[in-house]
């Protein structure tokens, strides 16, 4: 089973994950004769109090894309009231500790908020870790990611 095996950072268990239009998107493109936009890596948070996976708003404007919907979201800053964020379809590559053996998902429904102020890119939300087997050992920082 491929999987990710790191020490816990200072910032939490952190992967390097890849963002890119999604399959589909990206075979529409092509079919049109455009240019697919790059791919871009980043640092992401695996996050289990996170419902869905999030990545930094001006992190995701790199690929030009246009939102597919708006969504609403709750977290402990926002208290009671919901803030509203922007929606968009991509893919994701997760590399294991063998990165030809690493995890792709071909669509992905993500949130773009702000996370750039907390170092890091994005999050990896329960929509991700829900398919995975997640360990995280505080006291030998260190932790698991297989999929």
């Amino acid at each position: 089973m491929p999987a990710i095996h790191a020490n816990i950072a200072a910032g939490g268990p952190l992967i390097i994950a890849t963002i890119a239009v999604s399959m589909p998107r990206m075979q529409a493109i092509v079919a049109a004769g455009g240019t697919v936009p790059n791919a871009i890596t980043g640092t992401f948070l695996i996050d289990t109090g996170a419902s869905g996976t999030c990545v930094d708003d001006t992190f995701i404007s790199q690929l030009g894309l246009q939102p597919t919907g708006v969504v609403p979201i709750m977290t402990p800053s926002t208290g009671a009231g919901l803030h509203h964020c922007n929606q968009f379809d991509v893919s994701m590559f997760i590399p294991g500790d063998d990165p030809s053996r690493g995890h792709m998902i071909p669509a992905l429904p993500i949130i773009a908020t702000h996370l750039k102020n907390q170092g890091i890119d994005g999050l990896i939300g329960r929509d991700i870790i829900d398919a995975c087997t997640f360990i995280y050992n505080g006291t030998a920082k260190y932790f698991t990611l297989a999929y």
